[in-house]
């Protein structure tokens, strides 16, 4: 896919660090448990680790057009929860 979309070094990395985050046995687990607030602040800490790469995710789906766009905007308004519940 990097070939493809001609992607940099720099989005090709942020795209394998969300990878290797969503694979992590950590991440996964969380989706199965009951929201606390140890399990928020752990997400949060997920969150803050990959933000950078979202925001790098974001500007390679904007490339994509009108489908990459409507993706662009969810992962953004997700962010922008993820960024009231998990403040700097």
């Amino acid at each position: 896919m990097a070939t493809e979309l001609n992607l940099t070094k720099k989005e090709t990395a942020a795209l394998d660090r969300i990878e290797a985050e969503l694979k992590s046995s950590t991440t996964r687990g969380m989706a199965k448990t009951e929201a606390s607030v140890e399990g928020i602040g752990d997400l949060c800490e997920k969150y803050k680790a990959i933000k950078a790469a979202l925001r790098i995710l974001v500007k390679i789906l904007r490339k994509l057009g009108t489908i990459g766009n409507k993706a662009a905007d969810a992962i953004e308004f997700l962010m922008g929860l993820a960024d009231t519940v998990c403040p700097a």
